[in-house]
């Protein structure tokens, strides 16, 4: 049967490679919509998976993803950036003819080169990103509707067969994500400025503060620094796998940092305000934008 064939909620067997919180997050959306029959989970720690059955998050868990693999339908690999690659190259041999694999790494660069380089046959991987989560981690905070109204991105090459493609967003959009797609590259670049430098910047702002200060750090620094809260060896092989975009987006911030210093330097009252109402400007309209596509 082709992928695109089957209806939104009938995905046979769904397969969760990570169960943590996004991987959680996607097992209990689709359980809670009806998008699959069965949900299994596939880790390392089989007391982990056992503990996600008892809380409903899955219905199975292997500890074999070969095995699993050969079992689902469509597999979301949630683990890691820099385990992704490796992944999918195991279970795709494994795979059905008609199954489908994807992943919810927030760098797709790295993973299509690395798979390129393994010269893997990957028509039905999809590189996918939902752009949800939370510095929280494990399923135990997992949300069901983490993904409502939020934005999706795929990825595909021009190895992947628009078919799987298909199927991929129409999972997403079941589980109530707005689905975009974008060139590997251009996402890695995007996502360096949104996503990753604020999430350098806060790490390196709650590492500058000193210990001693911390009882009068109120409101602004909480709201500042929560991101920092998020696992540091998920983040650094983030970093490390979209190290050149980060880079860049951090050069363009340090720039525009500069520019800041400067004006309180030189007592520049002007071009000071003129840069804090440009950053004001920016804020607010993200908030707008974002308030439309929650009333949509």
């Amino acid at each position: 049967m082709n992928p695109v064939d089957h209806p939104q909620n009938a995905i046979g067997c769904l397969a969760i490679c990570g169960v943590g919180l996004i991987g959680g997050s996607i097992a209990r959306a689709a359980r809670s919509r009806g998008v699959a029959s069965e949900v299994i989970g596939i880790g390392k720690n089989k007391g982990r998976l056992q503990k996600a059955v008892e809380q409903g998050v899955i219905d199975r868990g292997f500890t074999d993803p070969e095995g699993a693999a050969a079992q689902a339908d469509l597999i979301v690999i949630c683990t890691p950036v820099d385990l992704i690659a490796s992944q999918v190259a195991c279970m795709l041999p494994h795979m059905r003819e008609t199954a489908t694999i994807t992943d919810a790494g927030s760098v797709k660069g790295e993973i299509v080169r690395e798979l390129s380089a393994q010269q893997i046959e990957a028509s039905r991987y999809v590189p996918g990103h939902p752009l949800a989560g939370s510095d929280k981690t494990g399923f135990e905070y997992a949300d069901p509707d983490l993904f409502e109204k939020a934005a999706i991105v795929l990825t595909p090459t021009a190895e992947t067969a628009d078919a799987h493609t298909q199927r991929v967003r129409t999972f997403w959009q079941a589980l109530g994500g707005n689905v975009l797609t974008m060139p590997p590259e251009e996402h890695d670049a995007v996502l360096a400025m949104t996503s990753h430098l604020p999430h350098l910047v806060a790490a390196a702002l709650a590492a500058a503060v000193q210990e001693d200060q911390l009882s009068l750090a109120s409101s602004g620094f909480r709201d500042s620094t929560r991101i920092a809260g998020g696992d540091p060896e998920l983040w650094t092989s983030i970093f490390r796998q979209n190290a050149k975009a980060t880079l860049a987006a951090a050069r363009q911030f340090q720039d525009k940092l500069s520019q800041f210093i400067s004006a309180i330097e030189q007592s520049d009252d002007a071009e000071l305000k003129a840069l804090l109402a440009e950053g004001k400007c920016r804020r607010d309209a993200w908030r707008e934008q974002r308030l439309r596509q929650e009333s949509q």
